[in-house]
């Protein structure tokens, strides 16, 4: 009989995820007996947090906003990934041992190539924490040939509508319209030569994708990348293939039948 783990997802004002639906159905699709559960952190309390991953009945955890560079400090190992970004989302115990892995950069990759089979071309990303970071380096990888990033803190914002008149991407990296029915971009900016790329995903859709929807633009949410960095982790921690449509059913369990995912 295989012993039941505890997969931990660590973060901070966590409560609206929706990982651990997704976990729950794929661990109930592989017919597993692990628990999944939301560890909500101050950064005071990182040294603890990932002590306890290394304990018998870890099997590992997810790592979310504002603790994935102080997680990759304390992880005895890196993946390429996790190294280039200084910043882990998926932490792997093994004999004591933490592996931190970012699962977050291919998700993303995947997620821009769907909703931009023809590339990227110019790029509009709004945010400047640790999230724009992995994905300037997926617009990179994926072939963008300008990336501007706009943010308040240094008044960039102010030329948001010049930035976005000759884009055809844009990506919304910050928090605004989590848990809301807020958007950081005035409709009447957005236009059918603009795809829209939300990391936000709950609601699902977000107002800002239903926005780029109405002004016939290409869009999608955060919810697909969700998807995208979670089948991913489950397959770190366990080494079996995921159960990827039960994990998309899952999360559209927790964010409503019409969630872009």
């Amino acid at each position: 009989m295989t012993a039941a783990l505890l997969f931990r997802l660590l973060g901070q004002g966590i409560a609206y995820s929706a990982s651990p639906a997704m976990q729950a159905a794929a661990f109930a699709a592989l017919g597993l007996p692990h628990r999944y559960e939301l560890a909500d952190i101050p950064p005071e309390g990182m040294d603890a947090a990932v002590a306890l991953l290394r304990v018998p009945g870890s099997g590992g955890a997810n790592v979310t906003t504002p603790h994935k560079v102080a997680v990759a400090e304390r992880c005895d190992t890196l993946s390429p990934d996790a190294a280039l970004l200084g910043a882990v989302n998926c932490v792997v115990p093994r004999d004591g041992r933490l592996a931190g892995h970012n699962t977050d950069l291919p998700a993303l990759e995947d997620a821009l190539r769907a909703l931009r089979p023809d590339g990227v071309g110019r790029a509009v990303l709004l945010g400047g924490g640790g999230a724009g970071r992995a994905v300037e380096t997926a617009l990179e990888r994926t072939g963008a040939t300008r990336i501007r990033r706009v943010m308040r803190r240094d008044g960039s914002w102010a030329r948001l509508a010049d930035e976005l008149a000759d884009a055809d991407l844009v990506v919304n990296a910050t928090p605004v319209g989590t848990g809301s029915d807020e958007s950081p971009v005035p409709a009447g900016l957005l236009r059918p030569g603009l795809a829209v790329f939300d990391l936000v995903y709950r609601p699902s859709p977000t107002r800002l994708v239903r926005d780029a929807h109405a002004a016939g633009a290409p869009a999608r949410g955060g919810a697909g990348m969700l998807l995208g960095q979670g089948w991913r982790s489950l397959e770190l921690w366990l080494g079996v293939p995921a159960p990827i449509e039960a994990m998309r059913a899952g999360l559209r369990s927790a964010l409503g039948d019409d969630a872009d995912v």
